[in-house]
């Protein structure tokens, strides 16, 4: 069966794109002008990806642990002693106004609708300083976000945007007052550049809910807005969306498939939510239908984005930006499109649409670049092709029995970079790896946005029968496009990294996970990581954190 496809996918044609990784052509584009950029734009936006993951990863109340991964058998006796506290900590938090300080996450810590089901993840977005390097402990192995300097130093002051505690979501949606809250982060310690003038605003949004009734969302950061200087009155906006962060994938995926009892990690089910239908906030044209879990998802994640370049670019600013971009990887990738989608072809967020701020009606919405890395495929294939050929005035293509985009291009390509610097045009490029099975096209179902970018060519036999899950990965994604672009002088060559359990924790032992002694040693890694690297966190709430934390241990 393998090979008959095989077969028929290369008879249309479909041979493997020829991509020119050699050094002339690496040559070629080193020699073309980045015009304000600071580096090569896919390179750089994905960095801008993994910033959205950084600083999720900062918000973690329990970064030692954030998925009670480590718990092993006690994780159910742990997550009912979570929601407890929870419940408890969301009702005095309601009642005395908390601020950024309030711990997030559940229905229950904001005064929302609560789903049960989801596992009870929790944040405290006071603890964000995007300056710094994050750790986190999501089970196998640490993950440290290292968003280059070239990026973080150059951030003058960072905001956070979230849904006002107590509200609904139908009222954060229909823009009443008071829905939705600015908060400047504390001050502390400036690791900023004497001279930097860019400023970040963070944003909050629901994931979790796959539009089915008495299934709401659990909040946490989204992804953020970077208004990024590049001249004396001049700057340029890049919005970026985190992907999809848990513990255990494999349980994830079972825990969040069904559809009238999904549960376990809201990022999951939000990202098997993907039956089509009509959402005329994404797109209000007849017979574009699109992904359910994302477009529940952007729902309740643009009353905050827009209300944060509202107050922090619109009425700041007395010109529009040159330049809008806006990228993500996976997940983050998918929200991209549905949000590129809803002002382009929606109805309430377009130019003239009712929930546009009057500031920003003169942005150049119209020219939007959309750049997504390992994304999926979220609406169908009419809906794909007007935001790629008619909105973007991008490449569109979509064949369910060839294995490759046979019109796909690689990095090297000498019109990229020109068209992502071009304020006149509209762009879509996705990027990503031929063998990754979360862009695949041979299940059926829905099209993917924008002209393909290949980072390496493919196995054909591969892609047919299983794909590559590493091939995802944005460290893999990133180092394929340092070894093709050949640019260490202007590339920062790290940005993402895993450690072994063994570097961090070397007296660990795996067969004591979930004791408070074992909890006592990742808690340490933490800090010690802080320490050594020099770098800020917020110590008193990391502390405060862990109090709780061990407290259910004694609980149980």
């Amino acid at each position: 069966m393998l090979s008959a496809v095989l077969s028929t996918g290369l008879a249309l044609g479909c041979a493997v794109p020829q991509l020119d990784r050699s050094e002339e052509a690496a040559e070629r584009v080193r020699a073309q002008d980045l015009g304000t950029l600071p580096y090569h734009p896919l390179v750089y936006h994905l960095d801008l990806s993994i910033l959205a993951y950084q600083l999720y990863g900062q918000t973690l109340a329990w970064p030692f642990d954030p998925y009670y991964e480590d718990a092993g058998p006690g994780r159910e006796a742990l997550i009912e002693q979570v929601r407890a506290w929870a419940e408890a900590t969301g009702e005095a938090q309601v009642e005395d106004g908390v601020g950024i300080e309030a711990y997030r996450g559940p229905g229950l810590l904001g005064g929302f609708d609560d789903n049960p089901a989801h596992d009870p993840i929790v944040y405290q977005y006071s603890r964000l300083h995007p300056w710094s390097h994050t750790l986190t402990f999501p089970g196998e192995r640490w993950t440290e976000y290292r968003t280059p300097r070239r990026i973080t130093s150059r951030i003058r002051s960072a905001w956070m945007c979230t849904r006002a505690l107590g509200a609904t979501q139908e009222d954060v949606e229909a823009g009443l007052d008071g829905t939705v809250e600015l908060h400047a982060l504390p001050a502390r310690r400036d690791d900023a550049d004497p001279d930097a003038e860019d400023v970040l605003v963070a944003f909050e949004g629901g994931t979790g809910d796959k539009g089915e009734p008495g299934q709401p969302a659990s909040q946490s950061l989204m992804g953020f807005a970077l208004l990024r200087a590049t001249g004396p009155e001049t700057y340029d906006v890049h919005i970026a969306f985190r992907g999809s962060r848990s513990g255990s994938a494999g349980r994830a995926v079972r825990e969040a498939l069904s559809t009238g009892q999904a549960g376990g990690n809201p990022d999951w089910i939000t990202d098997l939510g993907y039956r089509e239908v009509e959402r005329p906030l994404v797109s209000a044209r007849e017979g574009h239908a699109v992904s359910r879990g994302m477009a529940t998802s952007i729902a309740s994640i643009l009353p905050q984005l827009f209300h944060c370049l509202d107050h922090v670019g619109g009425r700041e600013r007395a010109i529009a930006p040159t330049h809008i971009y806006v990228t993500g990887h996976s997940l983050g990738g998918a929200l991209a499109q549905q949000l590129v989608s809803a002002v382009l072809l929606g109805d309430r967020y377009g130019v003239d649409g009712p929930r546009m701020p009057d500031s920003l009606r003169a942005w150049p919405w119209s020219r939007m670049k959309l750049i997504t890395y390992g994304a999926p495929r979220v609406g169908n294939g009419t809906w794909a092709e007007a935001l790629s050929t008619e909105a973007l005035r991008s490449g569109f293509y979509v064949d369910q029995l060839a294995p490759f985009d046979s019109e796909a291009v690689g990095v090297t390509a000498p019109e990229i970079l020109p068209r992502l610097n071009d304020p006149e045009q509209p762009a879509a490029y996705r990027v990503l790896t031929p063998s990754d099975p979360v862009t695949t096209d041979l299940i059926a179902g829905g099209a993917h946005v924008g002209q393909t970018v290949y980072l390496e060519e493919g196995d054909a036999l591969e892609i047919l029968s299983h794909g590559d899950f590493a091939a995802h990965e944005p460290t893999n994604m990133r180092a394929l496009l340092l070894e093709t672009l050949r640019d260490p002088e202007r590339l920062p060559a790290e940005a993402w990294a895993y450690h072994e359990p063994a570097t961090l924790t070397p007296e660990r032992d795996a067969l004591a996970a979930g004791t408070r002694a074992e909890y006592a040693l990742l808690v340490e890694a933490v800090r010690g990581f802080y320490e050594r690297e020099d770098l800020w966190f917020d110590g008193d709430a990391f502390d405060a954190g862990v109090t709780v934390f061990m407290s259910f241990l004694e609980a149980e």
